[in-house]
Formats: C-alpha cells, structure tokens, sequence
C-alpha cells in the first residue's frame, strides 16, 4: 500500500523537479543570466505567478517561457492534483491508525458549541468525536481530535469510533438524535456509560425511557444554581472553586461492606494513609456529616473528596 502512494508521488515530483531544472539550465544557456535569477523565472513562469520577465530577454529566451508556460505549467497543476487527494488520504489513515490504538476512550456525539466545550474538559488522546458535518468534522481534527465524519445514531459511525471498546459516550445532538444514539450504543456496548445533553426540558421523560445514565439539563441546571446562588452561596462557590482550581477535587461513591463496617473513620484514618477525606455518608434516607467518632456501618454509601493522585491511592487501598 505505501508503495502504491510512493510510487506516483516519486515519479510527479522527478517530473516537476526536471522541468524546474531544465528551465533553469535553457535560460542559463540562452541569456546567459545569474543561476538564481534563472531559476526564479522558472518558478513564476510554471506556478503562472504573472511577475512577469525580469529582465528583458530575447526571442529564444521568450520561446523557453513559452515551452514553459504549455508544459510547464500543465505538469505543476497535475503534480498537484495528483498529491492533494494522496496527502489527504495519507492524513485518513492517520486518523484510522490512532483510532485502532483507542480503549477506554469517551465518545463526543455533535461537535457543536455544547460539544466542543465539553471535549475541552477531556484529554485529548481519550477522546474521539463524531459527527454528521464533515466541516466540524475537519475543525475537531484542526483542533487535534481524532473525529469520525457519519451520523452517531448509525451502528457504522460507532463501530468506527470504536464504541465496543469505549467506556463512555456524550451526546450533544438534538434530542430524538440523542436517544437513538444512547440505544445504539448500548446494543454494541451494554457497558457503556451514557451522557445526554438536553436540548428541551420537556423531552426528559422520553430521553429517560430509553436508558441513559446521566441526563444533564443546561436549561434546569442553570436554574437550579440560580436558586442556589440566591438561597445557598457558599454551596456554588465551594463547587466553583473545586472545579477550576489549579488542582482540582474530585469525589468518589463507594458502599461500605464488611472490610469497613463497624469501624469508625478515626480508625481508618484515611486522611493519613490516601490523603482523602470522607465528606457526607448516607445511611438510609438520612445524610450524616461525619465525625472522627462516626462509626459505619455495612451498606452505607460513603461519599470521599480528594486530588486525583489521592483518590487513586484510596481506590488502591479498597483493591
């Protein structure tokens, strides 16, 4: 296959490299001018640059210029033509390659506004975007993206975005487009964690019917941090500063079992093994904030808050 690209790539560019010499070479000749200037009326002439002569040359100098301009020229539009389509099909299976070597990746679905700030938030090499409009499919590469140009609701566009071996998908599309994405990719991949965003508050009830694990509501979301800003302040700004911090917070869920019931968090002392600290448990229909004394007990769900680096020793440590 490479050498199926190679081949007419090395014989165009022997061709326009020969034109380019033997131009130089019969005005060197003929007008006897300095080398550079020569080659540089070579060049202008084939790429129809329109300069125009620069210096005032003879008949036989202007029968070169007009060989150059007929065969010339047709050989510099051909060797590009001719390249484009195989550079651009070189940068195809680039964007395949790095596809193959994907696991574990999240699945952007609409590379809209919402889709784009969301992909922000990820890193870029676990992330693969799709959509059904190849211009945002070209300025999600731009931006250093792998993307699949199809339409997300389609088992072919999933299959090339590796959705068997993904772990999440976030759709941002319209709100019938999402659903039928969300049952899509739960029939390739039953383990796979689903993401809408709703486009109509109202569409909520039916979007849940098929399934997904998250719905986020940007409409109701903002109107609940409204009524929190107005009502509970520090709640929003203590949200705020965990997220865009420098090093930012994160939370875990974990169900006590029997390694952990009947002991208090002064025994576990996670502080000073991970670094982590638990913030709320949840017993029952009640949530208790904890103390060093607050014994657990099996069943609890218990909600713990550190860096990145802590949370990994504490998900170790229950390993």
């Amino acid at each position: 296959m490479k050498d199926n690209i190679r081949s007419p790539i090395l014989r165009i560019t022997l061709l326009l490299l020969g034109t380019i010499i033997g131009g130089t070479l019969a005005y060197r000749v003929v007008e006897g001018r300095d080398w550079f200037e020569c080659l540089y009326m070579t060049v202008i002439t084939i790429t129809t640059t329109g300069y125009g002569e620069i210096w005032n040359m003879s008949f036989y100098g202007r029968i070169i210029s007009m060989f150059l301009m007929f065969f010339g020229v047709g050989i510099f539009f051909y060797s590009v033509s001719l390249i484009t389509p195989i550079l651009f099909e070189m940068r195809l299976r680039r964007w395949e390659k790095m596809l193959e070597k994907m696991r574990d990746h999240c699945i952007v679905c609409g590379y809209g506004l919402m889709g784009r700030e969301i992909a922000k938030q990820l890193p870029k090499d676990r992330v693969v975007i799709v959509d059904i409009d190849l211009n945002k499919v070209e300025l999600a590469r731009e931006e250093g993206y792998v993307a699949v140009h199809g339409d997300a609701t389609d088992d072919t566009a999933l299959e090339k975005a590796k959705v068997r071996f993904a772990k999440s998908i976030i759709c941002c599309m319209n709100d019938s487009n999402n659903a039928f994405a969300v049952i899509t990719a739960k029939s390739l991949n039953p383990n796979i964690t689903t993401v809408v965003v709703l486009r109509n508050p109202e569409a909520e009830k039916k979007v849940r019917r098929v399934g997904v694990d998250y719905l986020l509501s940007p409409y109701k979301d903002t109107a609940m941090k409204v009524y929190a800003l107005m009502r509970k302040k520090a709640s929003v700004e203590f949200v705020e500063t965990i997220i865009s911090g420098g090093e930012m917070l994160g939370l875990e869920k974990i169900v006590v079992d029997e390694r952990f019931a009947g002991k208090t968090l002064k025994e576990l002392d996670l502080r000073k093994k991970t670094g982590c600290i638990v913030v709320a448990i949840v017993r029952g229909k009640n949530v208790i904030v904890p103390s060093a004394e607050t014994k657990l007990e099996k069943g609890d769900m218990m909600f713990v808050m550190g860096t990145e680096d802590s949370l990994k020793k504490f998900m170790e440590m229950l390993s």
